[in-house]
């Protein structure tokens, strides 16, 4: 399926907004002229609900989960509240799966976090032949888009074979070019066209060097203390002295664009440069939150 998400979107928790601001939010964010508005699945909204309350609010972006975790839904129920977006939006749901990380699977929903990629493959076999009755979105496709989070070679494979594409978290501009090439080969070997890669870009509009940081950090630290992403950072090159703590300058300089609007256009051409068909914009502000609305308007695409 060849999955049109625009240049560039806008990820967020948006647990920071009011219902009605949400919806505002979201208007803001079509109206700039983003492709996609993505949603993840943590400890806050529940996403497919937040998106439901979203299809009536927009009309041409997209509007995707980026991501939900397989072990928080069975393939049943995640078909179904699929195809019903799909159906509210007119086409325009994109599915964003991953396997999350061991805490949360494990300590807040009582899972067995055990083999996520053999975990993967199983749930998208039983996503796909799962039972929906409902009524189907219109125009084609019907099928809304899937795309897999994806740190590793062998997840990566999976995304471009068994998928519409992955969306890696977290990654610098030569990690990108790095899963460019995995998910193409991967493609190739399959018989299957080039699958769409979408990257996250969190930014903060400040030019003080201190200050940026600080809100960078204050988006990062969650992050430091997760293993799956200490693995990814290693294999992009940084040491236990960038991962102490809150990070490094390096790192966080690696992780976060930050800097004049001039510069975090540049960090965004960076990243398509590198092979990323999809930028997702994470607009940060000064205590690291992700619904800071003046980024969004100098990375805007109108």
């Amino acid at each position: 399926m060849v999955v049109d998400l625009g240049r560039v979107g806008v990820w967020g928790h948006l647990d920071s907004l009011s219902v009605r601001q949400l919806r505002a939010y979201a208007r803001r964010v079509e109206e700039l002229g983003y492709g996609t508005l993505w949603m993840p699945e943590t400890v806050g909204r529940e996403p497919f609900t937040a998106l439901g309350l979203l299809a009536g609010e927009t009309r041409r972006m997209r509007l995707g989960t980026s991501i939900v975790s397989i072990w928080g839904h069975d393939a049943e129920t995640t078909r179904m509240a699929a195809m019903t977006l799909a159906e509210a939006t007119d086409g325009r749901f994109v599915l964003g799966l991953g396997v999350s990380h061991p805490h949360l699977a494990e300590t807040l929903r009582g899972h067995t976090y055990a083999k996520p990629l053999t975990r993967m493959r199983e749930f998208l076999a039983a996503y796909r032949s799962a039972v929906y009755k409902g009524p189907i979105a219109t125009p084609e496709p019907a099928e809304p888009p899937v795309l897999i989070a994806a740190l590793r070679e062998r997840m990566l494979g999976l995304a471009a074979a068994e998928a519409d594409g992955a969306f890696p978290y977290l990654f610098t501009p030569e990690r990108v070019a790095w899963a460019r090439g995995v998910l193409d080969r991967a493609a190739a070997d399959a018989g299957r066209p080039p699958p769409m890669l979408a990257i996250s870009m969190p930014g903060v509009l400040e030019d003080e060097p201190a200050a940026a940081r600080e809100a960078a950090r204050g988006y990062l630290t969650p992050y430091l203390r997760t293993p799956n992403y200490h693995a990814s950072w290693e294999l992009q090159g940084f040491g236990p002295d960038d991962l102490e703590k809150r990070g490094s300058d390096r790192l966080v300089d690696a992780m976060v664009a930050w800097g004049s609007a001039e510069r975090l256009r540049g960090s965004l051409a960076d990243l398509h440069a590198a092979g990323a068909d999809h930028v997702a914009v994470i607009p940060l502000d000064a205590n690291g939150v992700t619904e800071h609305v003046p980024v969004l308007e100098v990375l805007a695409p109108h």
